[in-house]
């Protein structure tokens, strides 16, 4: 589908030039039908087609005809272009397609020569990219976050996502024992059996409409982390405005960092959020002057592969500060 987007682009790019000279409080145009009109590619259930531009004054937009024989055509899009793509065929079925142009006084002219294409499947799709994972445990308790670029390809099904403790594993495409799950869009949060502090990889493998299977995505991995926990101050501590106000929590077998975060409310209200480096546990505040007598929540997540993105988090501590 990409390349499919990228033809007719190049298509659009070096033949339309779209006309603008039209007579104002004249309507009588001469109607010009487009011509030929030629298949440009047909395959994996998509279809791309051209035709000349029509360059007569008062010519408006294209109304696209398809149907599964010359007879029952039927218009299936606009366009003010002079080449169409149409994907999500089916490729057992021979398509018939003609265009029409349609002038600024509502009239369409008659339909251009038609062309009959069966767009038969010839290749898998190809291996996904983009894959992303990340381990969590936190309040929606422990899973893993898979993501990968949507594919673009015009007879895209869906996608397996296998998943294995060692790097080189090969998805088991037959008896499918290391299969996660299937799916159509290009997410899953994994919640089968996931452990704290092992290793998951996973590849993923789209398919088409006659599921051929693509090569397997890259393995990317990452691990659920056990949560930190907090010390102090202890929840429900008020603070005096002189005392530093010092952050201690216990450290995290694995964790890449951490990110100290405080809200005004126990779910959200961010105020302050920062980074710690691995190895320390305990901050000091600097941050902006916080209000006498405001109850404010503090916890503490530990990242591993993004350091912007909380794995495990910690529980939730209340405080005040008091003059």
């Amino acid at each position: 589908m990409i390349l499919a987007t990228f033809i007719l682009f190049a298509i659009i790019s070096q033949g339309c030039r779209k006309v603008t000279s039209i007579p104002t409080g004249n309507d009588n145009f001469i109607i010009v039908p487009p011509s030929n009109m030629q298949v440009y590619l047909s395959g994996d259930a998509t279809i791309i087609v051209f035709w000349d531009q029509v360059t007569a004054v008062g010519f408006s937009y294209y109304n696209v005809y398809l149907g599964t024989s010359r007879s029952n055509q039927k218009v299936v899009d606009q366009t003010a272009e002079n080449a169409f793509l149409v994907d999500s065929l089916s490729y057992d079925s021979t398509y018939y397609l003609s265009v029409t142009a349609v002038y600024a006084n509502g009239v369409e002219s008659g339909q251009s020569n038609f062309v009959a294409t069966k767009p038969v499947n010839f290749s898998a799709p190809p291996a996904p990219l983009g894959l992303t994972v990340h381990g969590h445990d936190d309040d929606f308790g422990k899973y893993v976050s898979v993501i990968w670029s949507s594919e673009q390809i015009g007879d895209l099904a869906g996608y397996e996502v296998y998943r294995d403790t060692s790097a080189d594993f090969q998805p088991d495409t037959l008896t499918k024992t290391d299969l996660v799950a299937t799916v159509v869009t290009n997410s899953i949060d994994d919640t089968n059996h996931v452990d704290i502090n092992r290793d998951y990889y996973y590849k993923i493998i789209a398919f088409d409409f006659d599921h051929w299977r693509s090569a397997a995505s890259l393995p990317v991995s990452d691990r659920i982390l056990a949560r930190p926990q907090l010390v102090s101050p202890p929840s429900g501590a008020s603070i005096n405005y002189n005392d530093l106000l010092t952050f201690k929590f216990t450290q995290v077998a694995g964790s890449s960092g951490y990110l100290l975060l405080i809200s005004s409310s126990p779910t959200g209200g961010e105020v302050f959020t920062t980074t710690i480096p691995a190895g320390e546990d305990s901050l000091v505040y600097s941050g902006s002057s916080l209000s006498f007598n405001q109850l404010y929540f503090w916890r503490v997540a530990a990242t591993t592969v993004d350091p912007a993105t909380p794995n495990s988090v910690s529980n939730v501590f209340s405080f005040t500060i008091s003059q």
